[in-house]
């Protein structure tokens, strides 16, 4: 059976750190920012509502922002790729990496000066870009942000695998179950960190950003098309 050689941006390792940063990001904003999420928007959502009922208007406004800024940052997104995709100079998954990298980077500069809200809108619209540009992980959708969809899959996946006897489906789950353990990694350690070093422990995901734009740019650097 041949070989199916995947792109840069489909392979494990980029949707384990892709789902690491997801996980760090929306740790961090739950533990800093007023029990906010920048990606979970489900989150978002119940919190949203049970403000609401409880008559707390000012409390439901707080979880308005992120929800507005992920639209914003999902409409973005769309446009910008777009744009990218007619430039053929320009390659999408690359940029969307170096987007996330500079948004982050002000993000943590600024978030001492601003007001939590801003911290928060930032990172809800970067968490969008991140989302809507990184869907498939050796061909298979999966998301960087919720990991419902992902503990099914990998569940199916792996039983499949094993009843069937396919091994080609038993390693689906396998890489599943990796970017699951990464999503919940980058929620401890962000967890931590923000307790111990509040809002400056954005500054600890810089290199793991990093390293995911170094990861990107070698499919330039190896001639990929």
């Amino acid at each position: 059976m041949t070989k199916k050689n995947y792109r840069i941006f489909e392979r494990v390792r980029v949707a384990v750190l892709i789902t690491f940063i997801s996980g760090f990001l929306d740790a961090y904003t739950f533990v800093t920012q007023g029990k906010r999420f920048a990606g979970l928007q489900t989150g978002n959502f119940i919190y949203l509502m049970k403000s609401l009922a409880e008559g707390n208007l000012t409390g439901a406004s707080n979880y308005l922002l992120p929800i507005s800024a992920f639209m914003l940052g999902a409409v973005f997104t769309y446009f910008a790729r777009k744009f990218a995709v007619q430039n053929k100079h320009l390659r999408w998954h690359a940029l969307a990496g170096l987007i996330i990298f500079i948004g982050v980077l002000i993000t943590a500069a600024m978030a001492q000066f601003v007001a939590s809200k801003w911290t928060v809108l930032s990172l809800s619209f970067i968490a969008a870009v991140q989302l809507e540009s990184f869907k498939r992980m050796r061909g298979v959708p999966y998301t960087n942000t919720m990991m419902t969809g992902n503990l099914k899959n990998m569940s199916v996946f792996i039983v499949q695998g094993l009843v069937e006897r396919k091994p080609e489906i038993l390693k689906r789950g396998g890489y599943t179950f990796f970017i699951i353990a990464g999503f919940c990694l980058g929620v401890f350690i962000s967890t931590v960190l923000a307790h111990k070093f509040d809002e400056n422990a954005l500054y600890a995901l810089l290199p793991i950003i990093f390293g995911f734009n170094l990861v990107l740019y070698l499919e330039k650097a190896n001639g990929f098309d």
